[in-house]
């Protein structure tokens, strides 16, 4: 089944993931989008269980983060995590994230991760595999 951009997830908030105000913590707002990553990732048929010769690009790490809380989320229920590609350098990947309520429009925070691939190896940056860019090609957004 061919995916669309933006990707999108369902994350539940749970009552562990909320502080003392009964507002979900900051923290959390990275851990669903690196679990839509995730998801993302396996939708278009990358699994962290495939060895290293099936799988190679699943050798890469997270090198940046960049967060904008924009509206508190309060107590328990789902959330959507949308996903859009932007940037496929030859070792990077650059991936803008929303979480919005399920119903409306709140967008309650927004950011982006950029992601290295690594050689396992010398643990420096290295290419992408044709498989991985011909994934990931179709998913930018066209003029940025």
């Amino acid at each position: 089944m061919p995916i669309s951009a933006p990707f999108r997830s369902t994350q539940r908030v749970y009552f562990d993931d909320l502080d003392a105000l009964n507002i979900l913590h900051n923290v959390r707002f990275l851990l669903f989008m690196e679990r839509a990553r995730g998801e993302l990732f396996q939708a278009l048929g990358f699994r962290w269980e495939d060895d290293f010769a099936k799988n190679p690009d699943k050798f890469h790490v997270v090198a940046a983060h960049e967060i904008q809380y924009l509206a508190p989320v309060r107590g328990e229920g789902d959330l959507t995590v949308e996903l859009q590609p932007v940037k496929l350098g030859t070792s990077s990947l650059v991936i803008d994230a929303k979480v919005r309520a399920v119903h409306g429009s709140t967008v309650h925070a927004e950011g982006h991760t950029r992601l290295v691939r690594l050689d396992p190896t010398t643990f420096k940056p290295c290419p992408w595999s044709e498989r991985f860019r011909a994934a990931f090609e179709p998913l930018l957004v066209r003029g940025t």
